[in-house]
């Protein structure tokens, strides 16, 4: 297999303490916003039957989400770095079959054919680039005439939430916003979804929010898909003091125990048509 390298602010195997902690993560993270998110995608043209492309596929758990869901779908699944290839290859090329192919490749230059898929899902990726227009570019290439694709991007000034509130996230947030940028990232870049899509080359840009709430999913589920391992990190890197993570763990341990808390977090989508 042919390595494919870019620029990015995500790899699995720098991006937390361990690859395998972060692939749990990326795991728990996919499940906290489902169902919900796959109502979203619905709404912009996710539909039984057709052919799609996702985009930064990952370890491919949207990817099976979507195939158990939708058993006539065709799915290709393209990710760029070769670790999470092999991990999506190990979980789903036996129960999917020709349903479902693996492409080693980047967003910026896929090399698959013009004018191909029904519908292009891009979650979690344009954040990392340093030119998302010209991700946009290609998926757009890619597209049908008349086809939707759907971008689902963080926006870390309004990421985690809660009640009572802890002060000390915002240190959380702003170090790994300097972390993501000095990278080549752009980790606030929910807010600017519409204005890039249509850039891109996208028609009918839409715009929504896709939340979980502790009280609907369950505080529980918010715990794997944070994590510490990004956290320990920064602290590492030396863009966040110890002694902030240290107040975070205790006012996230005093949280728990207080019966009326609530959790917050939302992810932005941006949908347009080729």
């Amino acid at each position: 297999m042919t390595e494919v390298t870019e620029r990015r602010s995500y790899q699995v195997s720098t991006i937390a303490s361990s690859p395998e902690r972060e692939i749990e993560r990326l795991s728990a993270q996919v499940d906290l916003f489902w169902p919900d998110e796959f109502r979203h995608y619905v709404d912009n043209g996710l539909r039984d039957g057709i052919s799609m492309v996702e985009l930064g596929s990952g370890p491919g758990f949207t990817t099976e989400k979507i195939l158990d869901l939708l058993p006539e779908i065709r799915i290709t699944a393209v990710e760029i770095d070769p670790l999470l290839v092999e991990v999506a290859g190990d979980r789903l090329s036996r129960p999917y079959g020709d349903r479902l192919d693996i492409v080693q490749g980047s967003i910026m230059d896929t090399g698959l054919p013009s004018g191909t898929y029904d519908f292009a899902l891009t979650r979690l990726v344009l954040e990392h680039l340093p030119d998302p227009v010209a991700a946009v570019r290609e998926v757009t290439r890619i597209l049908k005439r008349g086809g939707r694709a759907v971008f689902v991007d963080n926006d870390f000034e309004m990421h985690l939430m809660t009640s009572p509130h802890i002060p000390a996230l915002s240190q959380l947030y702003g170090a790994y916003c300097r972390s993501r940028a000095d990278e080549g990232g752009n980790p606030t870049i929910g807010r600017e979804l519409p204005g890039i899509l249509r850039s891109g080359g996208l028609s009918a840009v839409t715009f929504s929010v896709v939340s979980a709430h502790s009280d609907i999913v369950g505080s529980k589920s918010f715990l794997g898909s944070e994590g510490v391992g990004i956290a320990t990190k920064l602290v590492r890197d030396g863009y966040l003091s110890s002694k902030a993570l240290g107040e975070i763990a205790r006012s996230w341990r005093d949280l728990m125990k207080n019966d009326k808390h609530a959790i917050l977090r939302q992810m932005y989508l941006s949908a347009g048509e080729k």
